[in-house]
């Protein structure tokens, strides 16, 4: 038997070496036949920055309470004789777990586990981040649900109107008594688990509902009250709808988009996709019905899988294969390299001074960098059945590829019709093309996802997550040519897709079905194999255009613009209901020309200039927007009134176009707006000189002109000058050495910022 530990027996096996027991950040006491009552809590209380921790293959019973390790991140306890992991919780920052071999833990102390350590990512060496925030939100508010609707129809009635205590005491300890053996749920080797969940849910909510009960009772029965309204006005407005509205879906079609229409069901030409997507969908809608407040865990793989799995699969990823033969189409006057697109400009007074002649900018030291450029590439990569005349193709989305070290990236990924590319913007070369027949992109966003190889060595990847008309989000790792996996997010076409900047795992996905929905993709493994979850459902009243986590409080705030106006979601985790409605509507001070009136609301893409400064603008409007996030949100009258007047504190003047659905832009630094229009013209703001003033809140009330606006250079292509262009989106990468714009005629722009 080991004796009790002391500070020199600390100091000798702690790193790095000191006298000092709070310079210790690693600690390895393994095999030293340690028994908990050797470990002295007072003395490790001492190793305050402790970060690291092994205790494996020892003789312990049990983790002493109370150790005081308040950094503590890596924990090892393997080969023990542990029997509860409840008392981890005294570790708040522990990320990684290790306590294989001890022969009393089961996988219900792996849920446990889960649900007490916010931060944990990896147990006994395996990446658990998708069962941690299954088991954290999905499997939470499964129980929750259940434990309520067992109190409402057991118990509820049995407390009269102004109950005694003692009253209160023998209903309430009669429901904590039974609820644990009576609410089931999940497979009998989580038994254990669901009971211990099961009696934690049951405690909170006794709290809550007796307090409420001994409390005032009014306000409750006002909320009630108001929210049966809410669902009566809401069962009426879906009457309506299915009245007044054929069945069909809205095409991001620019020049047809706010008319047109598509069918609600998508047509796919091969049977093989149409066979195997209704496969999908049917099994939503076969035995059971399911919500967002069913489990939701279902393991994606590259095959169209009509089945809800339980575990992971191994899949047979999909290759992307590089289309050189197309590539070098594009060096070819299939469309033109540098040296053969000729740039004429339209001279005019506004213009003379910013127009290019012989492609370039005219060059002036004083102005700023993203100023000065030069056209670098005019590419037509995204054809359609390789066909160089295809002009008509309409490209809608781009993205930068995310840092993986100090060098900056030149890949940026685009999106249109049936193709993902990913195009080196210094060489022009499309480095890799996803294609998919019938498919059409409309959006797409990278990630940075932590990855472990088979012999468990940690790397990061950078992931491109892809959407469009199928309403199928398709995940791929450009670097090794995969693409790995498909989560059927939508019933519709995606319209927008965005990552939190907090969670690298979590994607929100927009769709034309009036939905975002919250997804955890999960990190694969070696062999490519993931696990994805849906956490959250906000239900919208019209398609979203752009959505942008608040930076100010990104997992809690979710703001978009759609189609009948800005909103913003209460997108806390930590709630029970699966499914919100929108917190607060954002109104502007709009002008209809066409019926001179302030009533007009779409509201077509918006981005954040700082944590605090919103961008946004609206279809007809001519102007774009900056206001200030919070004190709009500041200004909602009342939880029941959820209108609230937009804070504007400045107006751009910008194109008189009334074409919606062009996307603007910011730059990395803050500091410029970018937002393209029909005519194939950039407007580039330079804010500088006003932002700190903005951030105060001080207003500027003239119109702002823009800096400078960068003309459609009009390439030639096969000896033929192109037309103008309508200028869909743009982009800016970080280090401020490319711009990219896409085009409604299938034609990629990409200037060097000099």
């Amino acid at each position: 038997m080991m004796t009790k530990l002391t500070k020199d027996i600390l100091l000798k096996k702690g790193l790095p070496k000191s006298n000092h027991l709070e310079d210790l950040k690693t600690l390895n006491l393994s095999k030293m036949q340690l028994e908990a009552q050797d470990i002295d809590a007072q003395l490790f209380s001492q190793m305050v920055n402790l970060e690291e921790l092994d205790l494996s293959k020892n003789n312990l019973s049990e983790l002493p309470a109370k150790l005081g390790l308040p950094w503590l991140r890596i924990l090892n306890f393997s080969d023990n004789q542990v029997d509860d992991v409840t008392v981890l919780q005294q570790f708040p920052n522990l990320e990684e777990v290790m306590y294989e071999e001890n022969l009393y833990l089961t996988v219900s102390d792996n849920y446990k586990a889960c649900c007490l350590l916010p931060k944990l990512r990896r147990l006994n060496n395996k990446d658990i981040t998708s069962l941690a925030n299954h088991v954290r939100f999905v499997n939470h508010r499964e129980l929750s649900s259940r434990v309520n609707t067992y109190w409402e129809k057991n118990y509820k009635d049995k407390l009269p109107q102004e109950p005694s205590p003692a009253i209160i005491k023998s209903v309430s300890g009669e429901f904590l008594k039974s609820v644990g053996n009576q609410v089931k749920y999940g497979p009998n080797s989580l038994k254990d688990f669901t009971k211990w969940k099961v009696q934690i849910i049951a405690d909170h909510l006794v709290s809550s509902l007796l307090g409420e009960k001994k409390g005032n009772g009014e306000p409750q029965r006002e909320r009630v009250s108001s929210r049966s309204d809410a669902a009566k006005a809401s069962v009426t407005q879906s009457k309506k709808q299915t009245q007044n509205q054929k069945t069909k879906l809205r095409t991001p079609s620019k020049r047809l988009r706010p008319k047109a229409e598509i069918d609600q069901e998508v047509k796919l030409s091969s049977k093989k996709l149409r066979s195997s997507a209704e496969a999908d969908y049917k099994v939503a809608s076969s035995s059971k019905r399911l919500s967002s407040n069913d489990l939701l865990a279902i393991v994606l793989t590259p095959k169209r899988s009509s089945k809800l799995q339980e575990s992971p699969l191994k899949c047979s990823p999909v290759k992307i294969k590089t289309d050189s033969a197309h590539v070098q189409e594009q060096a070819r006057p299939g469309f033109l390299t540098p040296s053969k697109v000729s740039v004429k400009s339209k001279p005019s007074k506004q213009t003379a001074d910013r127009t290019a002649t012989s492609g370039k900018e005219k060059k002036d030291t004083s102005k700023k960098k993203l100023l000065d450029m030069e056209p670098l590439h005019f590419l037509q990569t995204h054809c359609k059945n390789n066909d160089s005349d295809d002009f008509h193709t309409q490209l809608w989305s781009c993205a930068f590829e995310p840092n993986l070290d100090s060098s900056p990236s030149s890949k940026v990924a685009t999106c249109g019709g049936g193709s993902v590319c990913v195009i080196d913007c210094e060489t022009g070369k499309v480095l890799k093309k996803y294609k998919v027949p019938e498919e059409e992109f409309f959006t797409l966003a990278w990630t940075t996802l932590t990855m472990a190889s088979k012999e468990g060595q940690k790397r990061k990847i950078n992931v491109l997550a892809a959407g469009g008309r199928f309403g199928i989000v398709r995940l791929i790792h450009p670097k090794v040519g995969l693409c790995y996996g498909e989560i059927k997010a939508h019933r519709k076409a995606i319209s927008i897709m965005c990552f939190s900047p907090t969670q690298d795992t979590f994607l929100f996905t927009g769709s034309y079905d009036k939905r975002i929905i919250l997804w955890d993709i999960g990190v694969p493994d070696h062999e490519y194999n993931f696990r994805a979850s849906q956490l959250l459902t906000l239900d919208t009243t019209s398609t979203p255009l752009r959505v942008c986590p608040v930076p100010a409080s990104p997992d809690q705030y979710l703001l978009a613009a759609c189609e009948d106006g800005c909103f913003v979601w209460d997108i806390a985790l930590k709630k029970q209901q699966g499914r919100r409605s929108y917190e607060v509507e954002f109104n502007f001070p709009i002008y209809n020309k066409e019926s001179k009136d302030t009533d007009y609301h779409i509201v077509d893409s918006l981005a954040f200039l700082s944590d605090d400064l919103v961008v946004s603008k609206s279809a007809m409007q001519g102007s774009i927007y900056i206001w200030s996030w919070k004190k709009s949100y500041e200004k909602q009258k009342s939880k029941s009134n959820r209108k609230a007047e937009a804070h504007v504190l400045a107006e751009l003047q910008w194109s008189d176009t009334d074409l919606p659905y062009l996307a603007l832009t910011t730059s990395a630094d803050g500091y410029y707006v970018l937002c393209g229009d029909d005519a194939g013209k950039v407007w580039i703001y330079d804010l500088e000189s006003c932002k700190a003033e903005l951030q105060k809140g001080v207003p500027c009330k003239a119109l702002m002109a823009p800096t400078k606006v960068i003309d459609w250079p009009y390439p030639v292509a096969r000896k033929e000058k192109m037309g103008e262009s309508t200028v869909n989106t743009v982009s800016v990468d970080p280090a401020m050495k490319y711009l990219v714009a896409l085009t409604d005629k299938n034609v990629i722009a990409i200037w060097k910022i000099l």
